[in-house]
């Protein structure tokens, strides 16, 4: 039992740094992962090292996850599906208000999440909510694979399932740093055509969790999605210490004509972003959650907070066209997700070239 127990911690072979097969394989799996339910986006090559050997049930706002295991190396793979065609995975991704990364989703019962370490960090409400309900099953399946010895997981999935990557991978480490699971345990990373998960301050703290090449964020750059959601940047949403609270302060010598043009001119600036925030909160926060809670009624809205300020996250992986992609792949104004889907993705990481 012992040399089986040795054998198993031996093989996983987990390293930082990006790896081009292993995200190619990623990328496989997520193409894979039961009912999918978009045929065209099904890659044709299978995943060629690991085999699927968990499907968590729909839940949430029919959201999926998997195990899948290279027995070879070890390695485990947690998977997270992408927006499947029901109206409800929809609507989680119109969502986007802004939720405390730290907080309690109500979802028939109270869960509690820990996304960031600082508690002013937000993260979009609707995919917040999907990883809640599959948060519990996730943790209870980690503990029984390191009761069998193994200490090396990839955490990967495309599109919506890139975005779950992200506060998938935030919650685990979290948990990690706070002793909830163990301490030998190693999270690589790999979110694949994912839109923007959260603000500048979830962002800083997950590259900070997951620095040392442990975390990818690869985007074509044809790609809309990861220039998503919609994003309003405010003067309200520097760091506590920047010029823009001290403008008083710094305008106290200049005359009385120079200070009334420059609060004329903040008035100019900050009011249009005020009102926009104050819309896509209203309307992609609290309009778009009562409609998620009309389909679901064990969702509760949550509180909404009145920013808007998504960023991209993590290092960031540019999969850039080339002549022969457009060949294969050009601009349609009837196909929005062209550059989007499985197979343009892998065609790019083929030719992908680090150096």
């Amino acid at each position: 039992m012992l040399t089986a127990f040795a054998c198993a911690v031996a093989k996983a072979q987990l390293k930082p740094g990006f790896d081009k097969e292993e995200y190619a394989e990623c990328l496989r799996m997520a193409s894979h992962m039961d009912s999918i339910r978009v045929d065209s986006q099904y890659l044709s090559s299978k995943p060629q090292r690991f085999t699927r050997t968990y499907a968590s049930a729909e839940r949430g706002f029919d959201n999926e996850w998997e195990l899948w295991e290279d027995r070879g190396s070890g390695l485990t793979a947690i998977l997270l599906r992408a927006t499947v065609s029901t109206n409800i995975s929809w609507t989680a991704n119109f969502n986007a208000g802004m939720v405390r990364a730290q907080g309690t989703c109500h979802i028939g019962k109270d869960v509690h999440y820990d996304l960031c370490p600082d508690s002013t960090a937000l993260t979009h409400a609707g995919w917040t909510a999907c990883l809640a309900y599959m948060q519990e099953d996730i943790l209870h399946k980690i503990d029984s694979c390191y009761a069998t010895g193994k200490r090396d997981f990839l955490i990967a999935g495309h599109s919506q399932g890139g975005a779950l990557s992200f506060l998938a991978t935030a919650m685990l480490r979290r948990a990690q740093q706070k002793g909830r699971i163990a301490s030998d345990i190693r999270f690589k990373t790999y979110c694949s055509a994912a839109p923007k998960p959260g603000d500048y301050v979830f962002a800083m703290h997950y590259e900070h969790m997951t620095r040392g090449g442990w975390s990818f964020n690869i985007i074509n750059a044809d790609d809309w999605v990861p220039e998503t959601p919609l994003s309003v940047q405010r003067v309200s949403d520097f760091r506590p210490t920047n010029p823009f609270t001290q403008i008083e302060e710094l305008m106290s010598g200049a005359s009385l004509s120079t200070r009334i043009k420059i609060r004329f001119l903040m008035r100019k600036l900050t009011k249009p972003t005020n009102r926009a925030v104050k819309n896509l909160t209203k309307y992609l926060g609290k309009t778009v959650g009562e409609m998620l809670k009309s389909q679901r009624v064990e969702f509760d809205t949550p509180i909404y907070e009145n920013v808007a300020n998504f960023v991209r996250t993590g290092q960031t992986i540019v999969l850039m066209p080339t002549e022969k992609y457009y060949i294969r792949h050009p601009h349609k104004a009837t196909d929005a997700f062209e550059h989007h889907q499985y197979n343009a993705y892998e065609e790019l990481i083929d030719e992908y070239n680090a150096q």
